[in-house]
């Protein structure tokens, strides 16, 4: 009997869930030089009522988990499998219809050079790295807007986009990932819209470090030298 009535309220508490809403999902990922990154994330909830809600999470390893900003009531913690992870947000009765819920994380090798197989060449020139992002929606929740932005460590550019996936629609105006400046360090931000369940979205890009080369100087230089000969007779100093 205690059984039954244990799955009877395991069962109200996953259906409560999933009538719940992510409306929109941000995520910000300052990385650091060894790869490593701190990550936070605010998430707002629409059509919210009593349950369990699981909140896919796009690293594989959440290292000093912290919530932010919960509202009265709410709990939060992380989970994670060999290959997943994910926030599991337990939600009280009278929880608000709305609201807003945010945790931060520290996660490893977000910045890394890939390893060669065996016999196989490298697969980026030498001092280039990868910086990879994979989101799946594992759980039953629609996702309305799903954006992650990347601030690279500094002295350090996108030389180029290797994967944004999906490809955005006829009717999606912003390109998958924008590379744009944050707090005066380059970056990129993934975006998506209208996620359900097994929806998928990537990025990939290869990460090189800022050089403020002379060629451009050395190129001119003889130019400037031979405009200075060309004129030289109006620099000449007028005669006494």
């Amino acid at each position: 009997m205690r059984s039954l009535l244990a799955f009877v309220l395991l069962c109200g508490l996953c259906v409560g869930a999933s009538a719940v809403e992510i409306r929109s999902y941000d995520t910000r990922v300052e990385v650091d030089r060894d790869g490593a990154a701190r990550a936070s994330a605010s998430v707002e909830l629409a059509g919210a009522v009593a349950g369990r809600l699981r909140i896919p999470v796009g690293f594989t390893k959440l290292v000093e988990f912290r919530s932010l900003d919960l509202p009265a009531g709410v709990a939060m913690k992380a989970g994670a499998s060999e290959d997943a992870s994910w926030v599991e947000i337990e939600l009280p009765e009278g929880v608000p219809d709305s609201l807003k819920v945010g945790f931060s994380f520290r996660t490893n090798g977000i910045l890394f050079i890939p390893k060669p197989e065996p016999g196989q060449k490298a697969a980026l020139p030498e001092g280039s790295r990868l910086l990879r992002h994979r989101f799946v929606n594992t759980q039953e929740a629609p996702i309305g807007r799903y954006a992650l932005k990347i601030l690279l460590p500094q002295e350090t550019i996108v030389h180029a986009i290797r994967e944004q996936l999906p490809r955005p629609g006829r009717k999606e105006f912003l390109p998958r990932v924008e590379l744009d400046r944050f707090d005066g360090r380059q970056g990129a931000q993934l975006q998506l819209s209208g996620l359900r369940q097994g929806d998928r979205a990537s990025m990939e890009l290869e990460v090189v470090a800022e050089q403020r080369s002379v060629f451009w100087l050395l190129a001119l230089l003889p130019l400037a030298l031979g405009y200075l000969f060309a004129f030289r007779d109006t620099v000449k100093p007028p005669l006494a």
